[in-house]
């Protein structure tokens, strides 16, 4: 064999090497996205069961505080309300440090002078309790938005891909909207179970990309309100 006959071999073997490289490389950029993407479900899930603590410490803390506040007593929870915030939004802080990959620092001001009065003082006047305050119920409305949209939607993809294992079960299919009952077609046999299944699969990318978008977001405002002005990144 001449040496031209062996170049198109080699050429074609050096053509295949780089065929296979990139199709792993591919392979593994999807499958980062994809564990990034089921992170961000789990964000989703988490600020949602979080912003419903939330707005149960914010509402209970102001109604109690200020029904209090009239007497000595009110002070002291007024206080214990405001370590009560710090504590609540450490939470937020770790779980929006930990969906961007980075750690949100708490800068809160330190009283200068020895004694309560002093103490208080700095305390209520100290910017970051008042965000403290706000991100809070900011979160009451959009972490829980953002919460259940996440949520709602892995529960209609799990519920649609497993629809051949338990759709015998129901009893009425035609009255559960949404579930069984598609609008377009009443899921009672196996052939429209597995239509289901293929409406699930085609959810799924959909719901993760939801979930990316809308974790990213969140956690871009959490950090706007809850880290240092220093720190934020626009």
């Amino acid at each position: 064999m001449t040496a031209t006959d062996a170049t198109p071999a080699t050429g074609h073997t050096v053509d295949d090497s780089s065929e296979v490289e990139n199709d792993v490389t591919r392979m593994a950029r999807l499958g980062a996205w994809t564990f990034e993407a089921l992170r961000d479900v789990a964000y989703g899930g988490a600020v949602l069961l979080w912003s419903v603590v939330g707005f149960s410490l914010v509402v209970t803390g102001i109604s109690v505080t200020g029904s209090l506040l009239v007497l000595v007593i009110g002070v002291v929870v007024w206080v214990a309300f405001i370590h009560v915030l710090r504590w609540a939004t450490w939470v937020d802080r770790s779980l929006a440090g930990w969906r961007r990959g980075e750690h949100v620092a708490a800068t809160y001001r330190h009283s200068p002078l020895p004694g309560f009065v002093p103490y208080l003082r700095t305390l209520t006047r100290d910017p970051q309790t008042w965000k403290d305050m706000a991100w809070l119920g900011v979160n009451s409305f959009v972490g829980f938005g953002y919460g259940v949209a996440v949520v709602t939607g892995v529960g209609m993809v799990v519920g649609y891909v497993s629809m051949p294992a338990w759709y015998w079960a129901v009893s009425h299919p035609s009255t559960e909207y949404g579930i069984t009952n598609l609008g377009a077609f009443t899921v009672d046999t196996m052939v429209e179970a597995a239509a289901a299944t293929a409406i699930g699969l085609a959810l799924l990318p959909v719901v993760l990309v939801l979930a990316r978008i809308g974790a990213s977001m969140h956690s871009r405002l959490a950090i706007s309100l809850l880290a240092p002005a220093s720190t934020v990144h626009r």
